[in-house]
């Protein structure tokens, strides 16, 4: 009987003890917290959300590059270490209506690969108000008036009569008098695009806009000088597309007409293009290096595709 109770006494010191062991060791061996945020899941065309992974304070901790299908990150912030957690925040855009989800993301902690849940981002138009729009207003009934005293001599039988008369003797002075060698017509001198586009380019060098704070202006007026080259060079719509059927259209073309633009140059137009609309739908402030570079690429892509146009152009001379 001693014997059993001896047991008993001593069961109960060693499960308690047990007990803590397993929850150090559960504890131990749990896996990091992430979690993520937005402050807003509706936005309109062109408005900025932002996004944030959140996780418990690691020693290596690797956030990713987002992968989106249907969104633009604006711009990437540093992470924030100075909480008792790490926070990644993206600024994300969106230039097309609908719903779109930014997927799960890979975070590597400690050299471990974790996954953050999804997010539905909904992406809606601007609405126009028609309450402001001109109203219509329906044509007034024609009035009816009385004849003058002219309407009424012409009316008559003497005064057409005298009016054919008249108009017989001017006609026949005219065709009496004229003289016989007619001007010819003038020739209408067609610039060349490529002189129009680096004519363009120049004076909007001269005008100095991102220089005096007209950013969205300058890459408005590049944009649109590319874009017009591009069509008038190539005879295809470029003014009324977006970029993404802009480029989708000259990638057709570049097979088709064998063009030859490498993937190297057809990049360096996206990015122009892209980088054009972060700055006028998102009103993204490029840094100074970067608004060199695109004008440089601008005149880079411009000379290009002229340079391979003429090159055909002289091809097709040999061969007849």
């Amino acid at each position: 009987m001693n014997y059993k109770v001896l047991n008993f006494k001593l069961m109960k010191k060693i499960i308690p003890i047990f007990i803590f062991l397993s929850t150090c060791l559960a504890m131990g061996q749990s896996q990091p917290n992430i979690a993520i945020k937005a402050d807003t899941t509706a936005i309109k065309i062109g408005e900025q959300i932002t996004y944030t992974i959140v996780t418990s304070k690691e020693k290596n901790v690797i956030f990713p590059k987002l992968t989106l299908k249907g969104l633009e990150v604006a711009e990437e912030l540093p992470a924030d270490t100075l909480t008792d957690v790490f926070e990644k925040k993206y600024l994300i855009t969106g230039f097309d209506s609908g719903a779109f989800y930014i997927g799960k993301q890979q975070v590597f902690i400690d050299a471990k690969a974790y996954f953050t849940d999804s997010l539905l981002i909904n992406v809606a138009t601007v609405q126009v108000d028609t309450a402001k729009l001109a109203p219509y207003y329906r044509a007034k009934d024609i009035e009816n008036e009385k004849y003058s005293f002219a309407e009424f001599w012409y009316r008559s039988k003497t005064s057409v009569y005298i009016t054919l008369a008249v108009l017989v003797f001017i006609v026949g002075l005219y065709f009496l008098f004229r003289n016989k060698k007619e001007e010819k017509p003038k020739k209408i001198i067609k610039i060349p695009p490529f002189i129009t586009a680096s004519k363009e380019l120049q004076a909007l060098q001269n005008k100095q806009l991102w220089q005096n704070n007209q950013t969205k202006a300058y890459y408005s007026e590049l944009t649109g000088i590319v874009r017009k080259y591009i069509g008038d060079e190539l005879a295809i719509q470029a003014l009324e597309n977006t970029t993404d059927e802009l480029m989708a259209l000259l990638t057709v073309e570049n097979k088709q007409q064998k063009l030859g633009l490498d993937k190297e140059m057809l990049a360096k137009l996206k990015m122009l293009l892209s980088q054009a609309d972060f700055v006028k739908f998102a009103k993204q402030r490029p840094l100074e290096s970067d608004i060199r570079g695109h004008e440089s690429d601008a005149e880079l892509i411009i000379k290009t595709i002229h340079q391979i146009v003429e090159s055909q152009k002289q091809v097709a001379n040999d061969d007849e």
